[in-house]
């Protein structure tokens, strides 16, 4: 029995030395780059089990050189976007202009002003440079300023089951639908 106990001790004692040796080793502290590199979005690997933990609302998704990546409410690139499920969730932007991970100084007022249209539900895609907006039913808007999309949009809503599927619209700034061109 005494011979047991001296066993025990022993390995008491070398377990808590083991762990103390690896603890205190200041070789294996770890290097935290000064500067982090913004490249990381492109190795997002997103699946449907994959949860987004950020701060920041999702506002739609954009097209960029081949790539679609989650933007945020306030313009800023959150991942890269590789299940088809999201789609159906967010917005498409299209003939996006970006400066670095964000979208352009203009990109960004038109984003914040889109904002309340964009939580409706009805726009599916928005062309940003030929200010083109699809809705949920396959119709095209076009319109001289971003400010007559949401301004008439209410007006929009009321309308949407009578405007035909696939067709292509004028709003004006009054609130003037007229038909361009249509099945």
């Amino acid at each position: 029995m005494r011979s047991l106990r001296i066993v025990l001790m022993i390995l008491v004692a070398m377990y808590a030395l083991f762990f103390m040796k690896t603890f205190s080793n200041p070789g294996e502290a770890v290097a935290v780059p000064e500067k982090i590199a913004h490249n990381l979005i492109e190795n997002f690997n997103i699946s449907r089990k994959s949860i987004i933990i950020d701060s920041r609302k999702v506002a739609g998704i954009v097209f960029s050189e081949g790539n679609y990546y989650l933007c945020s409410d306030d313009g800023n690139l959150v991942s890269s976007v590789l299940s088809e499920e999201l789609f159906r969730l967010y917005p498409l932007f299209l003939e996006v202009k970006l400066e670095g991970l964000q979208l352009s100084e203009e990109g960004k007022k038109i984003l914040s002003l889109l904002e309340p249209v964009l939580n409706s539900g009805f726009v599916s895609t928005v062309f940003f440079e030929s200010k083109k907006v699809i809705l949920i039913k396959g119709v095209t808007l076009s319109f001289r300023d971003w400010r007559d999309f949401v301004n008439n949009f209410e007006m929009l809503k009321s309308q949407i089951d009578f405007l035909e599927p696939r067709s292509e619209y004028f709003l004006t700034e009054s609130g003037i639908l007229i038909k361009i061109r249509g099945d």
